[in-house]
């Protein structure tokens, strides 16, 4: 007696399986029943000696029996036979079959998941954040400041762009970061932004041809750089000086500053000026002798260049009221640094003591600097004690002059400017040294 495919479901035990039907275009279908006592359907087929079955759906033995199509609660054996003679025929037509098919599906989604993973990861935010590590790790004074032009300007103001693929930022997109800035009369800031940015993809763009920028940088596959092309922020010089009347009014109300706050912001103005973020590296071990080094990072070169300056007498005096280990402007002893921008606002206090109109810390240098060149100081050597203006191949590679000389000179020449007394012989020995 023949057993109907019905009968031959009922007959089945959980985990056990049965063929019910052969399909014409290969394969058969098969019923197999589950720990929870319901029936799957599925399509079972060799291919290339490898066995297979492709679910069809659960059976459903209430369907009419020659229904060809599924009821919401599942299968007749005619309406799963009909299935399976299209997942057969399909087989059959596609290249490689279905089980080559589904997984071309799964490699294209997963494809699709790494692109929108990279999108995700690989954007203009971490792009920034990668290039300001890249600063920091080349112990550039400048991470700091990019990071905060990013986190203000940037990823606050435009958080969508900052989200966007860093590939896909459009040149359109950052000048409208940085025409915000132009506009709110920020010309520095804008400037900034649009250098930082310029510099990250520069990084991202040359990272797979110069082995010294980290690899992270090739991962956001950019091969343009949106800001080249973009119209450059015209600077203006700092035409606002300290006169010599303010820096002596400067000067003299920081005598009256008692501790070590006292003694760093005079020995800013006696070493002539130097930069706040350089002075407040040194250390007890960047002395020796008359002579202290600091390190200028600025610029795009690799390793800070190193700045020596001699120790006039003013100046060590200032400095041994500062710490005699660790770092020399510190306010616990050496063990940490005082901040730029700590200098910066007591000074400012200072200068607003001293009745001086709009006072900022950098008024002093360019104030100094003006000075020196109206008591006859070569901008030679106003740059060399400055350490500002030194480029060309000369300079760079081939003069080796520390001018120790000439800036004690000059650091002379300061003091008794400050001091109000004539800066004696100096056009003399300017006049000398372009001889």
């Amino acid at each position: 007696m023949t057993v109907t495919p019905g009968q031959m479901i009922k007959e089945l035990q959980a985990g056990q399986s049965a063929r019910l039907v052969k399909i014409e275009h290969g394969g058969s279908l098969e019923a197999r029943r589950l720990n929870s006592g319901n029936v799957m359907l599925y399509w079972r087929h060799t291919r290339e000696g490898r066995t297979e079955r492709t679910p069809i759906g659960p059976w459903d033995s209430a369907a009419p029996p020659k229904s060809t199509d599924p009821t919401p609660r599942g299968y007749s054996i005619t309406a799963a036979t009909v299935a399976a003679r299209g997942m057969a025929k399909e087989d059959a037509e596609t290249p490689g079959g279905l089980r080559a098919q589904r997984e071309r599906e799964a490699a294209a989604q997963a494809a699709a998941a790494h692109e929108k993973a990279s999108r995700e990861r690989y954007t203009l935010k971490a792009l920034c954040a990668d290039y300001v590590a890249y600063l920091k790790g080349k112990q550039k004074a400048s991470w700091r400041d990019a990071e905060n032009i990013f986190q203000n300007h940037l990823q606050a103001a435009f958080p969508e762009l900052a989200a966007k693929p860093a590939a896909q930022v459009e040149r359109r997109e950052i000048v409208e970061a940085v025409r915000r800035l132009t506009e709110a009369d920020k010309a520095t800031t804008a400037r900034k932004l649009r250098a930082y940015v310029r510099a990250a993809y520069s990084c991202a763009v040359r990272a797979d041809s110069d082995p010294a920028l980290p690899s992270s940088f090739i991962a956001y596959r950019v091969t343009t750089n949106p800001v080249e092309g973009m119209a450059a922020i015209k600077s203006q010089a700092d035409k606002n000086p300290l006169s010599a009347a303010e820096l002596r009014r400067y000067w003299k109300a920081l005598q009256e500053v008692d501790g070590p706050v006292g003694a760093a912001l005079r020995l800013q103005v006696v070493s002539g000026g130097q930069r706040p973020l350089q002075l407040a590296r040194l250390t007890a071990n960047d002395i020796a002798g008359d002579t202290l080094r600091l390190l200028d990072p600025k610029g795009k070169r690799d390793e800070p260049r190193e700045h020596f300056l001699p120790i006039t007498r003013p100046m060590r005096t200032e400095l041994d009221r500062l710490p005699a280990t660790g770092f020399k402007l510190s306010t616990d002893g050496g063990t940490t640094p005082m901040h730029a921008t700590s200098l910066s606002a007591w000074a400012s206090e200072i200068g607003a003591a001293a009745r001086i109109e709009g006072f900022q810390l950098k008024r002093v240098r360019s104030g100094i600097e003006t000075l020196l060149a109206e008591a006859g100081v070569s901008r030679e050597i106003r740059g060399h004690l400055q350490s500002h203006g030194i480029s060309g191949v000369q300079a760079v590679h081939y003069d080796a002059h520390t001018y120790l000389p000439e800036k004690c000179e000059a650091l002379d020449a300061l003091y008794r400017l400050l001091e109000r007394e004539p800066a004696k012989n100096w056009s003399r020995i300017a006049r000398k040294r372009a001889a």
